[in-house]
């Protein structure tokens, strides 16, 4: 189970950033995964939980989780495609691509906190 160890990093990341912001709290963190990526994503979200609950700082943090899609670049074409069952072969041409424009990631892309004056988006 590597969403374990991927949500203690997302953890050690969000934590070092609020601490940084003087943050008294971690209200919400928005992740981008890539359909692709490999990550189970309700694993993910339980195992953030049960680290998140161990810190005050963290507890009660949303976890929000958006899904991008697999998505190639044909070179014989040029049109982008879904890749489906990670296949890259282009729908309208039939050629194989090597070009994966989305779907492998994982980002953070924001987290909003609290700080003793008032509620701050990073």
């Amino acid at each position: 189970m590597h969403e374990l160890a991927i949500a203690q990093s997302i953890v050690e990341v969000v934590m070092t950033r609020a601490r940084e912001c003087g943050a008294t709290h971690v209200k919400l963190v928005r992740l981008q995964i890539g359909e692709a990526s490999g990550i189970m994503t309700d694993s993910l979200a339980f195992s953030f939980e049960m680290l998140t609950s161990l810190d005050p700082l963290l507890d009660g943090t949303q976890l929000l989780i958006e899904s991008i899609p697999h998505v190639a670049h044909c070179g014989a074409c040029a049109q982008e495609f879904a890749i489906i069952n990670l296949v890259p072969l282009c729908p309208i041409c039939q050629q194989w691509s090597g070009d994966i424009i989305s779907g492998t990631e994982l980002q953070i892309q924001e987290m909003e906190i609290e700080t003793a004056l008032s509620v701050m988006e990073e």
